[in-house]
């Protein structure tokens, strides 16, 4: 066979190859493209489009304690700010025209006001922007009220002491060696399943100050509910009265929360509404005794992938079904929302929201 007659014979298996080929390339283009896509909507889309989230709830132990069409609240939480970036204006533009024709009786936000402090500004805005409740607006702090940290260490950190439990578990013992290369191909499954269920260890890189957020808060008219409870009445016995308790615990986290002295002046037969950054407080004994609790934190889980789920709930005893929404525990109605700010810019089918609840007796 000639050189030519081989080239000849040979050209419909290089023709093949290149297909072959340009299927590989077209393949791994198509899985980069879209991995643009939805970082390019994760960053620049879905974090800047707000929902308002309107609920009813029904407490029948509180008939004829709340107004006839209901008590309407203006649930806020994790706004996150941190100065100057242009996503912040936006969220603050898109919050002002869901409210703009709202008429409610209570504003609350649940905490994680500023990311740092210098977010300060941008949140005397966003409070500036809303309509005024008709009776007061109040709060209580979260874990960035306190605190900021840094996230970048988050997985080594989470991998050290993932080693550390592994080793602990194994007591000490040498598998043989064949089982120990066995389990080593599961061990990063593992590791998945630890970082999905388990609050990022996140190192904590400076303090926030929370004396200053409180006078600033004040000073735009809202009242932080330190581990304490108020009496709320108006018009007590008209048709749009109101008598209730409105209470607040720390940030389980970096705070101090005691909600045993919280409702220590509630009387046994009011109606409660609690307020708690965190929702892991439902792990309190003293919860049977509340009626309403508004909690954020868990931002929906911020990144909520297919099959996956949330990418992880931040909270130390919440399920990965009970990461936002509306649930009960018992009597006590909850509602965990996903917020309107972010740890990292980023969100992933859990869109940042408001909600207005409405109680009803």
């Amino acid at each position: 066979m000639t050189v030519a007659e081989k080239v000849i014979q040979d050209l419909p298996v290089v023709a093949k190859n290149r297909k072959n080929s340009s299927y590989v390339w077209s393949g791994l283009g198509a899985l980069l493209g879209l991995g643009v896509g939805m970082a390019t909507y994760a960053y620049f889309h879905e974090p800047l489009h707000i929902d308002l989230e309107q609920l009813t709830f029904h407490l029948p132990a509180a008939q004829g304690r709340l107004p006839k069409d209901g008590l309407r609240i203006l649930h806020l939480s994790d706004t996150h700010f941190q100065g100057s970036d242009w996503r912040e204006h936006i969220k603050i533009d898109c919050i002002r025209r869901l409210t703009a024709d709202l008429t409610y009786d209570l504003l609350i936000h649940t905490g994680d006001f500023w990311h740092l402090e210098g977010g300060l500004d941008n949140l005397r805005i966003l409070l500036d922007a809303l309509p005024k409740p008709r009776i007061g607006s109040y709060g209580v702090f979260g874990n960035h009220d306190y605190t900021h940290y840094d996230s970048t260490s988050a997985i080594p950190r989470m991998w050290q002491t993932f080693r550390k439990r592994e080793i602990t578990q194994r007591n000490g013992r040498s598998p043989l060696a064949l089982v120990d290369k066995v389990d080593s191909l599961f061990q990063f499954w593992r590791f998945g399943q630890y970082v999905r269920n388990t609050p990022l260890d996140l190192k904590r890189t400076g303090k926030n100050d929370p004396a200053k957020l409180t006078a600033a808060l004040q000073a735009c008219g809202m009242e932080v509910l330190h581990n304490r409870s108020i009496h709320l009445t108006y018009r007590p016995g008209e048709s749009d009265g109101m008598d209730l308790y409105l209470a607040g615990v720390d940030d389980v986290q970096e705070g101090r929360p005691h909600l045993g002295n919280t409702l220590a002046n509630v009387p046994a037969d009011a109606p409660v509404i609690l307020l708690s950054h965190n929702p892991d407080i439902l792990e309190s004994p003293r919860i049977e005794h509340v009626d309403v609790v508004l909690s954020g934190h868990t931002h929906g889980g911020q990144i909520v992938l297919p099959l996956w789920g949330p990418a992880h709930t931040q909270t130390a005893h919440m399920s990965r079904a009970d990461v936002a929404g509306y649930l009960r525990r018992g009597k006590t109605h909850v509602y965990i929302t996903r917020g309107i700010g972010e740890g990292i810019p980023l969100r992933f089918g859990a869109k940042p929201q408001i909600a207005l609840i409405t109680l009803k007796g």
